[in-house]
């Protein structure tokens, strides 16, 4: 406020007559503007990198590429385990193998799956 009646001071040579609280307002609003502009930060010559997408984004498609690296035995028995929930009992009827058979092919999937994962991420 005081910056805007230092203006005012200033200006009232200018003054051509119509309404002073029209006048007034048009230098607050240019006393605002202008301190606005002051306190803007400067550019920077500084290029901020910004993530070009989503980490969850990311990693879901990181997942994925893993999973098709997978041989297909594999990939079938941890979907049906880890992504459907199903036991061994019903990974090992979904296959057409014993539920023995489907608890190692599983186990085997997330062995391979860790070390393609574990070698995609160096």
């Amino acid at each position: 406020m005081q910056d805007t009646f230092a203006r005012a001071t200033r200006a009232i040579a200018g003054y051509r007559g119509g309404s002073p609280r029209a006048w007034m307002f048009a230098i607050a609003r240019t006393t605002f503007l202008d301190d606005l502009r002051r306190r803007r930060p400067e550019p920077s010559d500084q290029v901020t990198e910004l993530p070009v997408e989503d980490p969850d984004l990311a990693e879901i498609d990181a997942i994925e590429r893993t999973l098709s690296r997978l041989p297909e035995r594999q990939r079938t028995a941890l979907l049906l385990s880890d992504r459907g929930g199903l036991p061994p009992l019903e990974v090992g009827a979904a296959m057409g193998i014993t539920p023995g058979a489907a608890k190692v092919l599983v186990h085997r999937g997330r062995l391979a799956f860790r070390k393609i994962y574990q070698e995609n991420e160096k």
